[in-house]
């Protein structure tokens, strides 16, 4: 009983050691107060002495903060300690950098404190941003410029509001900013704002219609007549029971001329990876969004219809019963997506909407512009019949589109097409290229891209025909502006060679050509023979149309009258044509063997010839080597050969 009387004694708080701690000289630190802090004891902080003599007393006070460090506890006991071996490896001494101090290794492995307010208002000021003047030193009267010269800057700058997702850009921002500068420039974004204005999120859409709703009479800027294109997000700003009424919109916009109901998966190479995925948006064209365009006198000019509302088939019952009404009757851009026969359609149901589809453009006869994404009714029966007359055609992920099927069409609506854009059509050779210079005399820019995206794997998909030009080299039509074919697919070295021929036999007869772009795969063929195609033919293809004068520099102007610059331009004007036509009727040897001979027409007005050829397994995202190596630490230092880190006892403190 005495014995449990007695009261233990209390175990003392442990307490932290550090090793080596006695090594350390304390001489070389100055206590400094610190506040009181909720401990028994108070800690001491020490600060290090600087040992630059020609650093001024401000430049010491500013790293006050950066040398401050939290010595260890003393204790009473010691651990044991650590005995270093010296190593028998030379030792490099890093060079220290002017105007930095070195700590003792025991410091070194505890966090500085933060700098102190104080010490950051003492800091220097970074270099400001200076901008130069041109070089007469006069800064151009953007204010004074037309209204609609503003405009088309604004928007051109601008452009675009959004990204894919329907992400917004810092576009928006920088609009409403430059808006403040002065009347003119506050028209100017306002009208390049509101064409086609940011409605998603749906604070906006809201915002926007409450400032349609109010008197324009008390208003500074009428802004329901700014407003002329509509881009609509269906899931947030439709389908939801808290979006947006179509009647607040159009009855408040009475220049309105296109509109587009979209889903953020509509792009289909952007989001491939979503497409199996996507649910269907339990929503569809409601029959009072066209009496609405009927009643408030609207004349659309550009429409888009999507299957995704909500499907394919009564997408198209829609169409046919809009098209007839008088807001459809001048409509001259049209794009169909997703309009695909439902699987496990029976032969009966796939003729229907085979007949449907068809019969949609009946009604429509200033149609110029056709967008056709992810249809996959498109085959050798509905391509011919499309419309005639048109001037830009777009077929996008269209698998069942064959260039037979295309050449059929454009024998007889080709003569008006200026446009032809053909990407990801998995059937679809270059067979029609061989009679498009007939077929196609006012083609402008022919853009074609054989990468064909699976979106149910990570991988492309092979093509469908086994040869790309299955009726001979292609024909290049006068008119060419910009001709660009990637990731041309099933082409030899002998079809490749043919295909560059052509284009440098042709050259004299295409004056207005800019930009030529060609990305060729081929088909059994070595590194050393890809490698002598390039070596060959990039040089004769530069040869022949890369534009290689220097931009003229600025005419000088007389004080006493403009007749200095208006007989240097003149001048300038002569020597241009007597180049031009000095390169039209002379030639230079390219090495060719075959054309060492022959004496070729220099074209020289592109300003881009590019020209790639390679075995490499086309994909849409290309990864490399710099994907996949990881950057060195930046605190990876050099070993002096004594590890830093400590030892290990076994003690759990």
């Amino acid at each position: 009983m005495s014995t449990s009387n007695q009261s233990r004694p209390r175990r003392a708080a442990r307490v932290r050691y550090n090793e080596d701690s006695d090594s350390v000289d304390l001489s070389d630190f100055e206590t400094r107060p610190q506040p009181q802090r909720a401990v028994r004891r108070r800690i001491q902080t020490y600060r290090e002495q600087s040992s630059d003599e020609d650093t001024t007393e401000t430049s010491s006070d500013e790293s006050d903060s950066l040398s401050e460090e939290v010595l260890p506890q003393q204790g009473t006991r010691s651990r044991p300690k650590r005995i270093h071996k010296p190593s028998t490896r030379p030792q490099k001494r890093k060079p220290q950098k002017a105007g930095t101090r070195t700590v003792a290794n025991p410091f070194s492995a505890y966090k500085r404190q933060k700098t102190r307010s104080h010490d950051v208002n003492h800091s220097k000021a970074k270099d400001a941003i200076t901008i130069s003047l041109p070089p007469n030193g006069r800064i151009p009267p953007w204010q004074q410029l037309p209204y609609q010269i503003l405009v088309s800057i604004m928007r051109y700058a601008a452009y675009p509001l959004y990204e894919s997702r329907s992400r917004p850009t810092a576009s928006i921002h920088w609009l409403c900013s430059l808006s403040r500068l002065c009347r003119s420039f506050h028209d100017a974004c306002t009208a390049a704002l509101l064409h086609n204005p940011p409605l998603y999120p749906d604070v906006r859409a809201y915002g926007l219609i409450h400032l349609l709703q109010q008197d324009p009479g008390r208003l500074m800027t009428n802004y329901r007549r700014k407003i002329h294109y509509l881009d609509i997000e269906v899931k947030h700003l439709l389908a939801r029971k808290s979006g947006i009424a179509l009647a607040d919109l159009i009855s408040n916009t009475p220049l309105l001329q296109g509109m587009r109901l979209y889903s953020t998966y509509d792009d289909w190479r952007t989001e491939v990876w979503a497409q199996p995925g996507v649910r269907k948006i339990h929503w569809s064209y409601p029959p009072e969004l066209f009496d609405l365009l009927d009643d408030n006198n609207v004349i659309l000019k550009q429409f888009e219809w999507n299957g995704r509302f909500p499907s394919p088939t009564e997408v198209l019952e829609t169409t046919l019963a809009a098209h007839s009404r008088p807001a459809f009757s001048r409509l001259q851009e049209l794009s169909l997506l997703n309009l695909t026969p439902p699987d496990k359609s029976s032969d009966a149901e796939i003729a229907k909407f085979q007949s449907m589809f068809t019969s949609a453009f009946e009604h429509l006869t200033g149609l110029k512009r056709l967008s056709l994404i992810n249809c996959g009714c498109l085959d050798e029966s509905t391509t011919p019949m499309l419309p005639v007359g048109l001037e830009y055609l777009e077929i996008d992920n269209c698998s069942k589109l064959t260039s037979t099927a295309l050449e059929r069409y454009l024998q007889v609506g080709g003569s008006t097409i200026r446009t032809l854009k053909l990407c990801d059509n998995q059937s679809m050779s270059l067979g029609f290229m061989a009679d498009v210079k007939s077929m196609c005399p006012r083609l402008q820019d022919i853009d074609v891209d054989m990468l064909y995206v699976d979106p149910t794997s990570y991988r492309d998909r092979d093509p469908l025909y086994d040869e790309l030009l299955p009726n001979g080299p292609p024909t290049w039509p006068s008119s060419l502006v910009n001709v660009s074919f990637e990731n041309m697919r099933q082409l030899s070295a002998e079809d490749a060679e043919d295909f560059f021929d052509s284009l440098v036999e042709s050259s004299r007869h295409l004056p207005r050509l800019k930009r030529l772009n060609i990305k060729a795969i081929l088909k059994n063929a070595s590194w050393r023979d890809r490698a002598q195609l390039r070596k060959m033919w990039l040089p004769k293809l530069q040869n022949v149309f890369l534009n290689r004068s220097k931009p003229s520099g600025p005419a000088p102007v007389s004080a006493a009258g403009g007749h200095t610059k208006r007989a240097s331009v003149s001048q300038r004007q002569s020597s241009r044509i007597a180049e031009s036509l000095k390169r039209m009727s002379t030639g230079d040897d390219t090495g060719d063997s075959d054309a060492a001979s022959s004496s070729l027409a220099i074209q020289g007005r592109c300003d881009v010839v590019n020209l790639q050829i390679s075995d490499q397994r086309p994909a849409q995202d290309q990864f490399r080597e710099d994907d996949f190596l990881d950057d060195e630490p930046s605190d990876d230092e050099e070993w002096m050969g004594v590890d830093r880190e400590p030892v290990s006892t076994g003690y759990a403190w």
